[in-house]
């Protein structure tokens, strides 16, 4: 899931590695579960480990971010439901439209949708990200299950803040439901250790092609992410369809992002990669989270 105003047709077009890592057998020997949200419940999610994303966040998109509304974000029959909606929604930002930027050029948004994250409450290095999840299928929807480095929450006078691509950006999984028997990942970082918006890089990635019947949309799937210090593997229903090597995003100071915390992102966003929302688009759509759990390696 790009995370600024990048287009995300160039991202998804390099989602293989140049350089990738040898495949490695999924496996369950050796992980420890050490935190877990299952999602039970009714309501909004914990707010121990989950706050909203508000307003037109990224990529032009042209949904608006709720917070707190059940209509687009609840917990029901066990799951997390994120829910994207066709309505005129008033977008607050649009009485400063004389400042300029693409987030105040409408005085109301057509669409609805949630995004949450764990940044500042429940953060992630190294280990295994398990994600059950039912994707929705109608044209226009772009769900996604990703993280970023906590470097971009950081003061921008803060010596270890790094802005995006440098934060880095794991995708664990991307859906573009124009083709929604394909599920995508991406690593994202920058060419340089720049603190601003630097030169954007693509250091890993992969994708796997679905027969009907076992696609993302068709009940629930694991979505699993390994993260080590030199390798990320991710897999569906533990069949690989995602690695890269961690060196390739080194900087010659040593750093490197996906070597440093990241957050986790579970969103509905509505477009990118030729997926425009169309008359062919069926509302309101459904993106299902059955549960978010964390394990790390056995000493």
């Amino acid at each position: 899931m790009v995370a600024a105003s990048v287009a995300a047709s160039a991202s998804a077009q390099e989602t293989q590695p140049a350089d990738p890592v040898a495949k490695r057998p999924y496996s369950t020997n050796g992980w420890e579960l050490t935190w877990a949200d299952e999602f039970d419940g009714n309501g909004s999610p914990d707010e121990r480990f989950w706050s909203h994303e508000v307003g037109f966040v990224r990529n032009h998109e042209p949904q608006y971010y709720t917070t707190n509304r059940l209509e687009n974000c609840r917990l029901q029959d066990g799951v997390l439901v994120l829910t994207a909606r066709k309505e005129q929604w008033p977008n607050p930002d649009w009485v400063d439209r004389r400042l300029g930027g693409w987030k105040r050029q409408r005085e109301f948004a057509d669409y609805t949708s949630a995004s949450i994250k764990t940044a500042g409450k429940k953060s992630f290095l190294y280990g295994r990200i398990e994600v059950r999840a039912q994707m929705p299928s109608s044209i226009g929807a772009w769900p996604a299950i990703w993280t970023l480095g906590e470097s971009i929450r950081l003061p921008k006078d803060d010596p270890g803040y790094w802005n995006w691509p440098a934060c880095g950006e794991i995708d664990i999984v991307e859906l573009w439901a124009n083709q929604s028997n394909r599920v995508a990942s991406c690593l994202h970082t920058s060419k340089d250790a720049t603190r601003e918006k630097g030169p954007h890089a693509v250091i890993g990635g992969g994708d796997l092609q679905l027969k009907p019947e076992e696609a993302p949309w068709n009940g629930f799937h694991t979505y699993t992410l390994d993260w080590d210090e030199d390798n990320v593997y991710m897999y569906y229903d533990g069949r690989q369809y995602g690695r890269g090597k961690l060196s390739r995003g080194d900087w010659p100071d040593g750093q490197n992002p996906f070597r440093k915390p990241h957050y986790l992102i579970l969103n509905l966003a509505l477009g990118g990669y030729g997926n425009a929302v169309s008359e062919k688009s069926v509302f309101p759509m459904e993106f299902k989270v059955d549960y978010v759990r964390y394990f790390q390696k056995r000493d």
